[in-house]
């Protein structure tokens, strides 16, 4: 039976302990606000997760880099454990596979078709604009379809046509303490790891439910019932919105109507010497079953070299996926020391959800209630992170006087 446990023990709890739920909890906890992080999975970092099939050696199978332009992220990191962990990424490039061989992008740049289109490009505003429409008008129409469509799919692992073009690529501030492009001693779930430092998070607890009270909110669990006067869902958008079904109907209809997509990935492990392919940071499918492949090599191995393959989804089987490894890598199956697979979700953003987080931050402006996520300002790390900080902020200025359950 589910008991509650004590009136408010709780000022805060945050529903999701990717790098939005920590963030966000990690703000709160900073101002004084007693806080509780609930995790569905039996680690944290959410979209983050790190491989770890041998020691010192983290491979990504979700986000794979982060960057200096991360203020928020790294703000939080460094209150909670410091910048010590970052491990810079050396530079490297990306490159098209073509009929077996790595391509660099600039062979399928007309620079004429750039000159031509560029100087009446940069007048268009990106609000309310998708990746398509905008970057047609700013290269060229050929130079999108050869060149930024795939290498945008490469980026988001889905299609970019639809995605709002304001989400994507923000110029932010760098924090010049932190290397530009970096990863962590723990691969990037290790970061998200560090950001746990003194915060209290149960993992393996998954929300079940959430209702409103007069004082908050009630967070219905397997172990039991929890009360806490504000609250933060940081779960992907079908969660979001199958919890917030009874509590809050008129900010669950849009948000369960957000299309989630699955990446199909798989991430193997061979000896340094088997591949010939040049150091590199990834590879653009285009007409491939793949959308890309991220390859280890900006954090180099005196043994091993490390690629993740995100496929295309119902693309291919699981023995189809090894071949193509094979043969992308030019080595034998049976040179693969180590192999995992493991499929993420992600929303399927369209320029329609510009509107959607507009309207739910108007809608969520009095309440004690804050969502956050990828689905809400963008996919990136660095998105997700200015956004859990910006509600946190919110959060903390509510006061009973202005707090409204309506």
């Amino acid at each position: 039976m589910n008991t509650t446990i004590s009136a408010h023990p709780y000022d805060l709890i945050v529903i999701g302990a990717g790098v939005s739920g920590l963030t966000l909890a990690s703000r709160a906890a900073q101002s004084g606000h007693s806080v509780l992080v609930l995790e569905g999975e039996n680690r944290v970092g959410g979209c983050i997760e790190s491989w770890r099939p041998f020691d010192d050696f983290p491979v990504e199978l979700g986000a794979h880099t982060a960057y200096n332009s991360y203020g928020a992220l790294l703000t939080e990191l460094e209150a909670r454990a410091g910048l010590s962990g970052l491990l810079p990424r050396e530079k490297a490039g990306y490159y098209f596979f073509e009929h077996g061989k790595t391509v660099s992008p600039l062979r399928r740049l007309s620079f004429l078709s750039l000159l031509i289109h560029l100087p009446f490009g940069l007048l268009r505003d990106k609000a309310l604009v998708s990746v398509g429409a905008y970057y047609r008008r700013l290269f060229g129409v050929g130079n999108y379809q050869r060149l930024l469509a795939p290498a945008f799919a490469a980026v988001l692992s889905q299609t970019a046509e639809d995605y709002p073009a304001a989400w994507l690529f923000r110029k932010k501030p760098r924090v010049k303490t932190a290397p530009r492009k970096y990863s962590h001693t723990g691969g990037l779930q290790g970061l998200a790891e560090a950001m746990t430092t003194d915060l209290i998070v149960r993992t393996g607890t998954p929300a079940l439910a959430i209702s409103r009270t007069d004082t908050g909110y009630t967070v219905t669990t397997a172990q039991g019932e929890l009360a806490c006067r504000k609250l933060a869902i940081a779960t992907p958008a079908d969660v979001a919105g199958r919890l917030l079904a009874d509590a809050h109907p008129d900010l669950a209809r849009p948000i369960s109507h957000i299309k989630m997509v699955d990446i199909e990935t798989l991430a193997v492990v061979v000896r340094r010497d088997a591949v010939r392919l040049p150091k590199l940071a990834g590879l653009i499918g285009d007409t491939a079953p793949f959308f890309s492949v991220v390859s280890r090599d900006p954090l180099q191995h005196a043994d091993y070299r490390a690629f993740t393959f995100h496929f295309r989804p119902d693309s291919l089987d699981a023995a189809q996926k090894r071949t193509v490894v094979a043969q992308v890598l030019a080595v034998a199956e049976d040179q693969f020391l180590a192999l995992t697979e493991k499929t993420n979700r992600l929303p399927w953003l369209m320029v329609e959800h510009v509107r959607l987080a507009a309207q739910i931050d108007q809608h969520t402006r009095n309440l004690p209630l804050a969502l956050v996520g990828n689905y809400l300002n963008g996919l990136s790390i660095g998105d997700c992170a200015e956004r859990a900080r910006r509600e946190a902020e919110r959060l903390m200025a509510l006061s009973p006087s202005n707090e409204s359950m309506d």
